[in-house]
């Protein structure tokens, strides 16, 4: 795990985009974590698996297990604040870092609906992606979205990732059974850096 964590430090944080600020959460982030999580379209988007209703309840919890994920080199979480108001408005993430195999179990992403439709999503996760290849030598990064998220599944597209397959039914979501998709992203495969005045995903 020592080994990890030399090479997870060659990701020098924060990273900026044009328009972001991805860094590791800290306290501050909750007062904009808790506004989001309030929200309807943000509970039914970011509910488990990806954090559990303790964490929604209290942020303090994710944050806190954020950077003990970090500390072990086995997650990459970061915050995702806009730069020019310093608004936390989601979170972008590299899940399950396999340094054996050099691959990367899901990308990870979620963004306040007030913010959807403006591309953050896609500038978040390409400057993560291109993270992974360049700094952490990543030979791939697998993805996952339910079936009927097309939004989720337009960025995945726009960032070169490559349908791979379907769990039919392996998930359940307020009460109905839904189909996985599953992506992969292989080196050399990511799209060029996205246009930010015509990306509206």
């Amino acid at each position: 795990m020592s080994g990890g964590r030399f090479r997870l430090a060659r990701v020098e944080l924060p990273i900026e985009t044009p328009r972001l600020i991805l860094r590791l959460p800290c306290y501050r982030d909750v007062g904009d974590l808790r506004r989001s999580f309030r929200k309807r379209l943000t509970a039914r988007a970011v509910g488990a698996p990806l954090h559990s209703a303790e964490e929604m309840h209290d942020p303090r919890l994710m944050i806190a297990r954020t950077r003990r994920e970090y500390q072990g080199a086995e997650h990459l979480s970061l915050s995702v604040e806009r730069r020019d108001s310093g608004a936390v408005v989601g979170r972008v993430g590299l899940r399950g870092l396999d340094w054996t195999w050099r691959k990367v179990e899901s990308l990870s992403y979620w963004i306040d609906p007030g913010w959807w439709n403006q591309g953050i999503a896609t500038e978040a996760s390409w400057y993560l992606c291109d993270a992974a290849f360049r700094k952490l030598g990543m030979r791939r990064v697998a993805s996952q979205a339910l079936a009927p998220n097309g939004a989720s599944r337009a960025v995945l597209g726009k960032l070169g990732f490559v349908e791979e397959g379907r769990e039919r039914q392996s998930i359940q979501v307020r009460g109905r059974c839904m189909d996985m998709i599953l992506y992969g992203l292989l080196k050399g495969e990511l799209t060029p850096r996205p246009s930010i005045s015509g990306d509206r995903s």
